[in-house]
């Protein structure tokens, strides 16, 4: 094994706090490694900057930065720990993801298949738009940064490419002065790669539409000898259309992709949900007329008819939403009262990633002026709890028509799936995977335990906050109230599975760990 002096240099500095177990991938930028949490014993991905950077950075700059980034809390986002300087080496701390990069897996496989491709283009777009309302600007969008574990996509590195190209922009539009390479150039955007500053979040639908380009190309809309001359190609060259490289594509698939990489930023999608909207086929493109029909069921029988309508019918989860498609589910099996174990056909139906947060619930106090479920306002990213049953059915039915509490069929089979699991993991407790059995003192940021996600890419089901759910019940007492979910940050795991149940009443003096998620039918 080759000697790694600053392995070694940092492994030092961290002891006591982190203990490095070995690279997990090394570039111009940065290198990589896998670390444990002494204290949390999780697993987590240490990023330490190459120390040329520390002297025009500064380590002041540099954590308020990074830490800004850090207040992001996404299901699509991989959580970001911590930013610190030590031995005179910048590094951060982010949660280290079980999986591949979107590059290992272009690498491996070649181009992926328009399902896989647009999936994963949705969700990162998803990222991209919470980031963008955030205040918060990715500017360097590839797939090395797009990490994809259980099948479902996370973006990675928020906050350290703003303070890159800031310092790349007095010094040439591609390299920063101690000659590292800012963003990709591939993946710029024509302002990023012509060195302008005034970049918004167009520069990163650009780049997510670069993205989206080589997972059904194969490579990027443009290619060259150096990172120079690719530059120049992004800001002088047309790219080359989709359908020489891989044609058959839907043409609104190939529209989206033309505006998307539009040389002006005017001229492309205002938002990144614009863009993964624009990825959905449109109405006119879906319409099955009824003499189509007959023809179908007549030409090909009513089993292929059926095939033919679910794929017409598809749509892309409403932002900060995951879908649940319709089939038979294990429910029931434990909780206080218990319900019997048994299997329910669902139809389809959305339910959100996340619980709602208090940033969230906040815009819908502003906006009808309810009165607030605290007396000291909480943090922003915390989930918003202390809310009255009734008040969670008006919140959902405010922010989206039709947008309603998950019945308790539908909560479970979002947290355990086809397999009627006991966790949103598996069967048995893994400690780290949740934010229950008293991790860590209180809450967390809504949606920041992304490794308990379920099988739809839902998270914090398990611990965090108890969750309202639609269904009424008794509880022992037979007082009347409704089904809550899920366990707290202090539940224990015997009560924190996702069978178990408890009935709390409409008072508030009850609801100080509870919250919800809304739901929606397809």
């Amino acid at each position: 094994m080759v000697a790694d002096p600053l392995f070694d240099r940092l492994a030092r500095a961290l002891a006591g706090r982190y203990t490095l177990v070995r690279e997990l991938g090394r570039g111009g930028m940065a290198t990589v490694y896998l670390g444990t949490d002494v204290k949390l014993g999780r697993g987590v991905a240490i990023k330490l900057l190459a120390p040329a950077t520390r002297a025009y950075l500064g380590s002041d700059r540099f954590q308020r930065e990074v830490l800004l980034a850090a207040q992001l809390s996404h299901p699509h986002i991989v959580p970001l720990f911590e930013a610190d300087e030590a031995d005179g080496l910048l590094f951060y701390v982010m949660e280290y993801v079980e999986g591949e990069s979107l590059r290992q897996r272009l690498s491996r496989h070649g181009p992926l298949s328009v399902d896989d491709a647009v999936r994963i283009a949705a969700e990162v777009g998803d990222a991209l738009q919470y980031a963008h309302e955030n205040g918060v600007i990715h500017r360097d969008v590839k797939p090395e940064n797009i990490l994809l574990s259980r099948g479902h996509a996370l973006v990675s590195d928020f906050g350290i490419a703003k303070l890159m190209e800031e310092r790349g922009s007095t010094e040439g539009p591609a390299l920063t002065g101690a000659g590292i390479a800012v963003g990709t150039a591939a993946y710029m955007s024509p302002e990023q790669a012509s060195g302008d500053k005034r970049i918004d979040p167009r520069s990163d639908v650009y780049s997510l539409a670069a993205v989206l380009y080589e997972m059904l190309a194969g490579e990027p809309p443009f290619t060259g000898p150096s990172a120079q001359a690719i530059a120049a190609r992004v800001i002088n060259d047309p790219p080359r259309p989709i359908r020489t490289v891989r044609p058959g594509l839907p043409v609104h698939l190939e529209r989206a992709l033309v505006r998307g990489l539009a040389k002006a930023p005017a001229d492309r999608h205002r938002t990144a949900r614009a863009f993964v909207d624009a990825l959905g086929a449109p109405a006119r493109e879906r319409r099955v007329s009824a003499k189509q029909v007959r023809w179908i069921a007549t030409a090909c029988g009513a089993a292929i008819l059926g095939w033919i309508v679910w794929r017409a019918s598809r749509v892309h989860p409403p932002p900060g939403m995951v879908l649940v498609p319709a089939g038979l589910y294990p429910v029931g099996g434990g909780g206080a009262p218990r319900r019997d174990s048994t299997t329910v056909r669902l139809d389809a139906f959305f339910i959100d990633s996340a619980e709602v947060g208090v940033a969230a619930y906040r815009r819908y106090l502003d906006s009808t002026r309810a009165r607030p479920p605290w007396t000291q306002a909480p943090s922003d990213q915390w989930p918003v709890t202390g809310v009255l049953w009734s008040e969670a059915v008006a919140y959902c039915a405010w922010r989206q028509r039709g947008g309603r509490l998950p019945t308790e069929d539908e909560w479970e089979a979002a947290a355990r799936g086809p397999q009627g699991f006991r966790y949103p993991w598996g069967d048995q407790w893994e400690p780290g995977r949740a934010n229950a059995d008293s991790l860590r003192d209180g809450f967390a940021p809504a949606g920041a335990s992304s490794l308990g996600r379920s099988w739809v890419g839902a998270v914090d089901l398990i611990g965090n906050a108890w969750e309202w759910t639609a269904a009424a019940a008794a509880d022992a007492r037979g007082q009347p109230g409704h089904v809550i979910k899920g366990g707290a940050f202090d539940t224990s795991p015997q009560n924190a599975t996702a069978s178990y149940r408890a009935v709390f009443p409409d008072r508030r003096e009850w609801l100080g760990h509870t919250g919800f998620r809304c739901a929606r039918s397809r």
